[in-house]
């Protein structure tokens, strides 16, 4: 399994493919329901959706600057990753492997995923598109919370 590069203005982490697609597809799952065909809400989920479907070993083909160059764009992402967070703060301890296959991601996962390391992603997200707003702190800091949140979630590959 490979990794990817998650990045907002030129500031970013590698994550384990696995543990992205699945955080990226359960967050697509949550994204509103778009009420126009050409929104930005509909790109987005459409756009989680295809890089979430586990054919991009190495280059998983999100494009998070992107989605949060707007401000319509960075709420629509960052109210889904709340109600991810949200919903997995509420969750069972670990998410049971073979329900995890019945959403759509290619390979199959062979483990179950402890919910904590879907929420330090969550973490990790908010923290690195809120970059710009902490500009005025510690920058190193907020690096390093980044970087202990991504190295944590990855545990063992879990999807082969």
């Amino acid at each position: 399994m490979g990794t990817s590069y998650i990045e907002v203005n030129e500031q970013g982490f590698w994550m384990r493919d696995s543990i992205l697609e699945l955080w990226m597809r359960l967050v697509a799952l949550h994204i509103e329901e778009p009420t126009e065909d050409d929104s930005q809400t509909r790109r987005i989920r459409d756009q989680w959706l295809i890089a979430s479907r586990g054919y991009f070993n190495g280059c998983i083909p999100i494009d998070l600057n992107d989605d949060v160059s707007t401000e319509k764009g960075k709420q629509i992402i960052i109210d889904t990753i709340n109600s991810v967070l949200n919903g997995l703060r509420q969750a069972p301890e670990a998410l049971n492997k073979d329900v995890l296959n019945l959403l759509g991601i290619t390979g199959a996962f062979i483990q179950d995923i402890e919910t904590w390391r879907l929420i330090e992603v969550g973490e990790a997200f908010l923290d690195l598109i809120d970059w710009e707003d902490c500009r005025d702190g510690d920058e190193h800091e907020l690096h390093a919370r980044m970087r202990r949140k991504t190295e944590q979630a990855h545990g063992d590959q879990a999807l082969t």
